[in-house]
């Protein structure tokens, strides 16, 4: 189900692409930190996007990124403890080597592209500006 979901997420960051015109699908995922984070993983959920995925902390073990949280002002949020899609849906037993014919099996049980559409065209943005002058200016 954790694989199902993650494809997914892929599909709908996909969409998003398309619509704003983006080229690249950012996350931070770090190879080996949870099940659904190994190599076989990663290659089934991103088979459904031809776009490329940056994983800019993939090597990174989990104190080197909490660090990195911490420098960026980021951990206090990601510690706030709150039920989210991963802890509703976590399995017992997580497939660590997911197969590619078995979620594709699963997938073609139900129609998902209505509900894709959906995320994309029901998006909540929230624009986060910087009160230290622009200091990611040179990234937009």
């Amino acid at each position: 189900m954790i694989t199902i979901m993650r494809r997914m997420m892929y599909r709908i960051m996909d969409k998003l692409c398309k619509k704003y015109k983006g080229l690249v699908i950012v996350n931070g995922e770090s190879v080996g930190q949870v099940a659904s984070q190994t190599l076989t993983s990663m290659n089934v959920i991103n088979s459904v996007t031809n776009l490329p995925v940056i994983r800019p902390v993939a090597c990174f073990d989990k104190l080197e990124i909490m660090d990195i949280a911490r420098n960026i002002d980021t951990y206090e949020t990601s510690i706030i403890p709150y039920e989210d899609c991963c802890t509703v849906f976590v399995p017992k037993h997580p497939a660590i080597n997911p197969k590619m014919d078995i979620a594709t099996f699963e997938e073609n049980k139900f129609d998902y592209e209505p509900m894709l559409d959906n995320a994309v065209e029901t998006l909540n943005t929230i624009k986060i500006t910087s009160s230290e002058d622009n200091q990611f200016s040179d990234l937009l």
